[in-house]
């Protein structure tokens, strides 16, 4: 069962999709808009927020970088009409860590939310006690026991986005989070994983745990705690 929150100012679609995952047995709170949000939140964290993007008080772009900051294990599920490539990666760029469509068909809207809750479980189980931090204030990488890393502007963004979030990010994502193109060569952010893994591994001797997600882009394999 998951403990979950579904922002949607559709009070009838959200009262639909809301008696479908409780039938499922999930714990599920609705709300209408983003202070609304706010305040349930603020009484218990949830596991997963299904929200949707176009919400009377604010939007969802705004939204998510805040959720990430204030409850960085929760999950994010972006469910909205806005089917544009573009809105797809600016969500997942700012930390949802998923972006679908609707229509969806319930059955297959749970089965995402119950993926997506047992990889919150799992971070937030590894996250007890986090082996690395990642200090924003002086932009340096540390594992617990060994020496601060200074990082570059482009490492320290890299490894912030993929702190924030849950699931493999898109190579052409991550381009754009750093100032890029979504269209630029791709084998640019390959290079600057490259050297940060060799500069992470010739300053402490310990591997970064980053890993590529074959068609998939990158993730963290273990939490980053953010100071």
């Amino acid at each position: 069962m998951a403990s979950i929150v579904i922002v949607e100012d559709n009070l009838s679609y959200a009262e639909d999709v809301a008696d479908y995952l409780t039938e499922n047995g999930h714990d599920v709170r609705i709300s209408g808009t983003a202070e609304s949000m706010w305040t349930t939140l603020s009484q218990g964290d949830a596991e997963v927020i299904l929200l949707d993007l176009g919400l009377p008080d604010d939007s969802g772009f705004n939204i998510i970088p805040r959720l990430r900051e204030l409850y960085p294990h929760t999950g994010v599920l972006v469910l909205t009409a806005r089917v544009m490539l573009d809105s797809r990666i600016l969500g997942l760029h700012l930390g949802a860590d998923n972006y679908l469509t609707k229509p969806i068909k319930f059955p297959e809207l749970a089965a995402h939310i119950e993926a997506l809750s047992r990889r919150v479980r799992t971070r937030a189980r590894d996250t007890v006690q986090p082996a690395w931090s990642l200090n924003k204030s002086d932009r340096q990488l540390q594992m617990a026991g060994a020496s601060a890393i200074d990082l570059t502007e482009k490492e320290f963004k890299l490894l912030h986005m993929l702190a924030l979030s849950t699931q493999p990010i898109p190579r052409d994502s991550l381009m754009i989070g750093l100032g890029g193109d979504q269209y630029e060569d791709t084998k640019k952010m390959d290079m600057l994983v490259y050297r940060l893994r060799k500069k992470v591994k010739a300053a402490i001797g310990a591997e970064l745990p980053l890993r590529s997600a074959y068609g998939e882009g990158y993730s963290l394999s273990v939490a980053i705690n953010l100071l």
